[in-house]
């Protein structure tokens, strides 16, 4: 077999797909079609019947809304978790507040919550913070580690400047 029929074997071969080809490739294709009435009918019949086939309508973009059941849920989880830190704080901040008098012993109740806190908090912080992880982008991860490290890391601070 020569080269002009390994050419011509190969152009027929890649006619169907010239479009998908490279341009080098493409241009042998074509410079072979030129010379070759075989391959010029084959080409013919490939860009008629390419032209022929019904191209599905090209609709407008459209934005794929979110299920609002899912939505909901999602912002539900989100506030559950909120309000979850928030009565476990509230409960150890109340605690610490009836339990110790802060006129005369103020810096034992600051160590009692600071205790209770790393008692309580963290291991639910932990809980939670897998269940933000599971449930939730990086932007809520981060969120909720950083807020617990604050809570957990400088909880006295935080009471001393408030109270």
């Amino acid at each position: 077999m020569d080269a002009a029929q390994k050419i011509h074997l190969l152009s027929r071969e890649l006619i169907p797909v010239i479009n998908d080809l490279d341009e080098n490739a493409v241009k042998v294709v074509l410079e072979h079609i030129h010379h070759c009435t075989e391959c010029q009918h084959l080409y013919l019949n490939v860009m008629e019947m390419e032209e022929n086939y019904p191209q599905a309508p090209i609709a407008n973009e459209v934005d794929i809304k979110p299920l609002k059941k899912l939505v909901q849920f999602n912002r539900g989880l989100k506030l559950l978790l909120i309000a979850i830190r928030a009565v476990i704080l509230l409960y150890i901040i109340y605690s610490g507040i009836q339990f110790y008098d802060w006129g005369t012993s103020a810096q034992a109740a600051i160590s009692y919550i600071q205790s209770v806190t790393f008692l309580f908090y963290f291991p639910a912080s932990l809980f939670l913070t897998i269940f933000t992880l599971v449930f939730f982008n990086k932007k809520w991860i981060w969120l909720s580690i950083i807020f617990d490290l604050t809570i957990i890391l400088f909880i006295d601070r935080i009471i001393t400047f408030f109270i």
